[in-house]
């Protein structure tokens, strides 16, 4: 079978060949441009100069594939085939080898030129460069002058723990053994706790530590002096580690002064916690307490615990809302705020009276202050108690002064009529004895109102109240006072009442005395009833003496006024219309009847009237005998009295002993000495036989 041949034109196929390997050419050209401007950008970027240079190989393969191409397809068209065959086996491997050898010589170029830039840069900047390593080499020398020449010690110390190098402040504390030229350990220069540790400042150091420092104690002169020693790494110019530079700061005084600031922390610590003023420390800003001393617990009933985080507001401290900020405006003015009266609030809301003082100080450089409060309840109160008794005192001296006026107008103008009774036309002889009756009535008064300052005089002295004692019929005192005041109170009437078969009438009293107690009771009803009202007097006799009541229809006291009602100078009404009297009477009449061994209570209803009882004991003295019983000389409890009656000798002088306590072992009032030699014996010996 033939074969027929078909002939095919080499035009087209050439042509399209020129026109790919154009193509190609182009591509590469351009690739190598952009390539090149990426460079130009940074030309310093060994990436971007491969890549450069890889392009430019690029751009070298394609001629040469190009080339190799033409050549082809002009032996193709010559009818040269044979010559074709020849050459086409080493067509590829001329253009790998053109690509390699392009490439490789490109990198070798770089390189080069490279190198080649580096020798210019240093054929002509060696001498500037040698004279900065110069200059740097000269500062650090300097600068490790400057470092040594430091008033503080200073030492440089090589990783063999050599001493290198040391100014004179270091050897004035270590001095050098064999001269500072000498090379020793630093160990050896100055001994210390840390050598030979793992905390040796060195061995940390060459660990990679930065910064190491601890504290040094040195004695200098006899005196110990602390420094704190700082180490640091010591290295060459080119950084590189040669050893380690220490100094040593002085903090003598820093530690002298911080120890000193303990102390004065603890002595304000003790005056906080032992003052007995209730003290507050808080912040300004919010009044949030900080601390509180024992103190403030006892008198606010708060814990600290409780208290610490709040303010004084929150623990409703203050009894006026408006306080704390009056508080907070006056600190601001003055900055500074001295005894401010204030209230405040307490345990179970009692209120009291306190002088605030309050001072500005920094803590850990926030404002605080300090607030003391010093309670001046009880001086208020006696403050108080004072200006009242003042008053009551100035009252009393008007009253006194009026009260002997009275009286005493009343004595001159009779004794006048009297003395010169014809300057008023004469008078009968029933008007002089009149006269006469009403100066010695006026006498009597004037007697009594004596009488009662000087007994007040002798009770506020501490003088015990001087008893007459004398078998005493008490019946018969009732009966006669009452008469008497029938007699001469005729506006007002008058009911005794008496046991009917009483046991035992006959009392050892001071009837002088309990004759004014019953002028003062009677009185007292007389002035505060109106006329026609009953006054009553009332004895019973009991198991341990007699009672004895005397109650009107007047117009009672209030509860205030009962409660005040045995006090000196006190009187029911003080206005200028009140009924006349010194407001001694009831204050005089406790005494006496507390000097007898009785008691006196008073029940009063405002508007109704009122009922005095006072009690009488029955054995005043036990028999007729005396107890042997001793008491100090000048004790309170011992009274003296002047015995009267027939049981014993007059005129004896006798010591009559109360008891203090309820369980004392005395009985009521109890006669324990009742012979003048034997009294003044026991004085003379300090003792009661």
């Amino acid at each position: 079978m033939g074969s027929t041949a078909m002939s095919v034109s080499w035009v087209p196929v050439l042509m399209l060949d020129i026109l790919g390997s154009l193509t190609m050419l182009l591509l590469a050209g351009w690739s190598a441009l952009l390539a090149w401007r990426y460079l130009q950008k940074k030309p310093d970027d060994v990436f971007r100069n491969y890549l450069f240079l890889f392009t430019l190989a690029i751009v070298f393969f394609a001629v040469s594939r190009s080339f190799g191409h033409l050549v082809k397809q002009l032996l193709l068209v010559g009818g040269h085939d044979l010559a074709w065959a020849r050459i086409a086996p080493f067509s590829g491997a001329v253009n790998t080898t053109t690509f390699v050898v392009i490439f490789a010589f490109g990198i070798y170029f770089q390189r080069f030129r490279t190198v080649h830039t580096e020798i210019e840069y240093f054929k002509h900047n060696l001498e500037s460069m040698i004279e900065v390593r110069t200059s740097e080499l000269e500062k650090a020398n300097n600068t490790l002058e400057n470092i040594l020449n430091n008033s503080n010690p200073i030492c440089i110390t090589g990783l063999d723990f050599e001493l290198l190098r040391a100014n004179d402040a270091f050897y004035g504390l270590w001095p050098a053994q064999n001269g500072p030229a000498q090379k020793v350990k630093c160990y050896e220069s100055r001994p210390g706790t840390f050598c030979h540790t793992e905390d040796c400042p060195l061995r940390q150091i060459r660990q990679g530590v930065e910064f190491v420092s601890h504290e040094v104690t040195k004695t200098v002169h006899g005196k110990p002096r602390d420094f704190i020693a700082v180490s640091r790494p010591f290295r060459d110019v080119d950084g590189k580690l040669i050893g380690m530079v220490e100094s040593f700061q002085d903090i003598t005084a820093l530690k002298r002064a911080e120890k000193a600031m303990r102390e004065t922390e603890e002595r304000f610590r003790l005056i906080f916690a032992a003052n007995p003023d209730p003290v507050v420390l808080a912040r300004l800003v919010d009044g949030a307490i900080i601390d509180v001393n024992p103190a403030f617990e006892s008198a606010t009933g708060i814990p600290r615990a409780e208290a610490l985080g709040h303010n004084s507001e929150e623990l409703s401290l203050w009894a006026e809302p408006g306080m704390r900020d009056m508080l907070r405006t006056s600190l601001q003015e003055r900055g500074e705020v001295n005894n401010l009266e204030v209230e405040f609030r307490v345990q179970r809301d009692e209120i009291k009276t306190g002088l605030v003082s309050v001072r500005l100080l920094h803590l850990t450089n926030e404002p605080c202050l300090l607030l003391v409060v010093r309670d001046i309840t009880t001086e208020k109160a006696a403050e108080q108690a004072l200006i009242e008794t003042d008053r009551v005192k100035s009252e009393f001296i008007s009253t006194a002064a009026h009260e002997l006026n009275t009286p005493l107008s009343a004595i001159l103008g009779y004794s006048e009529f009297l003395r010169t009774p014809e300057e008023y036309g004469g008078f009968s002889e029933a008007q002089q004895r009149d006269f006469i009756e009403e100066i010695h009535e006026r006498g009597e008064a004037l007697c009594r109102i004596v009488d009662d300052l000087l007994d007040i005089s002798r009770i506020e002295s501490g003088r015990p109240v001087p008893l007459e004692l004398q078998e005493t019929d008490i019946v018969d005192v009732l009966s006669k006072k009452v008469k008497f005041f029938t007699l001469e109170k005729t506006r007002h009437h008058f009911c005794l009442e008496l046991p009917e078969n009483p046991q035992q009438t006959i009392l050892v009293i001071d009837r002088h005395r309990i004759n004014q107690v019953l002028d003062n009771l009677i009185t007292n009803a007389v002035k505060y009833s109106a006329a026609g009202k009953e006054i009553r007097v009332v004895g019973k006799e009991q198991p341990q003496g007699w009672e004895i009541t005397v109650s009107d229809q007047g117009v009672g006291m209030s509860p205030e006024q009962l409660e005040r009602i045995f006090e000196k100078f006190y009187r029911v009404d003080a206005t200028d219309t009140a009924i006349g009297g010194l407001g001694l009477g009831m204050s005089i009449v406790k005494q006496f009847v507390e000097a007898h061994g009785g008691t006196i209570r008073i029940e009063s209803v405002e508007g109704e009237g009122t009922s005095v009882s006072f009690t009488l004991p029955g054995q005043f003295f036990k028999g007729g005998g005396c107890a042997a019983l001793s008491a100090p000389s000048g004790d309170p409890r011992v009274n003296m009295v002047t015995f009267k009656s027939s049981g014993f000798l007059p005129g004896s002088r006798c010591f009559a002993l109360s008891p203090v306590n309820s369980d004392a072992s005395v009985p009521e009032p109890h006669l324990i000495a009742s012979h003048s030699r034997d009294v003044d014996n026991s004085l003379a010996k300090g003792t009661v036989p």
